[in-house]
């Protein structure tokens, strides 16, 4: 099962039939139908606009310490890495909002023509120069969670970030560190493999890929980024993105591809929790919505809230109070001619408060707009 599985997901990046090119993203939908559906990846992740949630943290078995043997090939789309086992996949994971044990399946990569596009997330509108992804899957109900972290390229940081990272390679014990030797490995070998089916075998230890920054994440419902573009995809992009220097990126645009990313899709109705709520005191598995709050009267009145909007809230000019009906469109609360806020989803209402620090809006200000 797993082996089928694997080909599956491997299989949905190769073949002829599309591509980065001619072939773009802009025509997928001609030839795969759910390419233009309502649940697309990637997004544009508004921190304005996602909801807090915590969830229990990631357990990842004790193999993804351990060095393996991985495949890696260019099939045409990407660079794609999968275990070089005959046996079924070693690697399970747990937690983090997941149901049932997953099982990885591949890592590969996404990059753009510079150093400030290639990344298929963006935050605030923001790029970084590409993105990973570790795709796992489900063996039992074949769903599949894909883990994306952002690739930064030095270039975009200042000379002292510059110097700190060339330093940190005297240390080899550094965590840090030992993520950058082991992505160094990696693409020494894979910027080589600059024909379609080119492969090669590599030893690759996947937490020192991943690093240790998983703390903090977004999540949300979307889909494969490359067709067919199935959805029902579970999200997790971290927060925190690892820095590779300019020239390893730059060999993967010169030899392999000089982009193969797709432009972020609409969100429509989806919701995007930030993971974890500032609010949450170690709860797991919870929103802002068990907090029963039912109007902003009720937050005003709970003073644990009301203590925390004190301590959250930094008193800027009100000039992105749109950016309240942006996030939370005419379907759910509107306002009327009277200036009066009518509540059709009083927990939706209030996930908006508990973020709207994110606008630089004090609680009060926010309050004071919409009584």
């Amino acid at each position: 099962m797993y082996i089928s599985l694997l080909l599956t997901i491997v299989s949905q990046t190769t073949g002829n039939s599309w591509n980065y090119h001619n072939s773009g993203p802009d025509m997928w939908s001609e030839t795969y139908q759910s390419c233009a559906k309502y649940s697309q990846s990637p997004i544009i992740i508004k921190t304005a606009c996602t909801i807090y949630r915590t969830f229990a943290p990631f357990d990842f078995s004790s193999t993804y310490n351990l060095t393996h043997t991985f495949n890696v090939l260019n099939n045409g789309h990407t660079i794609v890495g999968t275990y070089n086992g005959n046996e079924s996949s070693p690697f399970k994971l747990t937690g983090g909002g997941l149901n049932g044990t997953f099982e990885f399946s591949s890592v590969h990569l996404h990059w753009g023509e510079n150093s400030r596009s290639g990344s298929e997330h963006q935050v605030n509108g923001i790029k970084h120069a590409g993105e990973i992804h570790f795709v796992h899957i489900n063996p039992e109900t074949k769903q599949i969670a894909v883990l994306g972290i952002f690739m930064e390229s030095n270039r975009n940081t200042s000379k002292n970030g510059t110097i700190h990272l060339r330093k940190r390679r005297n240390n080899i014990y550094d965590t840090e560190n030992i993520t950058i030797i082991e992505w160094e490995k990696y693409f020494a070998t894979a910027a080589n493999l600059n024909e379609i089916n080119n492969s090669a075998v590599l030893n690759l230890n996947l937490a020192s890929l991943m690093g240790n920054n998983l703390n903090e994440f977004w999540r949300y419902e979307g889909s494969l980024t490359t067709p067919p573009c199935t959805e029902g995809i579970i999200w997790t992009v971290f927060k925190t993105p690892i820095t590779f220097n300019e020239n390893y990126i730059n060999a993967f645009r010169k030899n392999i591809f000089l982009k193969n990313y797709r432009h972020p899709q609409a969100l429509y109705k989806r919701v995007v929790h930030q993971h974890p709520n500032p609010l949450d005191r170690g709860r797991h598995a919870t929103d802002t919505s068990s907090l029963s709050c039912c109007s902003i009267k009720f937050v005003l009145s709970n003073e644990f809230l009301h203590e925390q909007f004190q301590h959250l809230y930094i008193q800027q000019s009100l000039h992105t109070i749109d950016k309240f009906t942006e996030c939370f469109p005419l379907h759910s609360a509107v306002y009327h001619q009277e200036q009066q806020l009518e509540i059709n989803d009083n927990n939706l209402l209030c996930n908006t408060i508990l973020n709207a620090h994110e606008f630089g809006l004090t609680f009060y200000q926010l309050y004071n707009k919409v009584k």
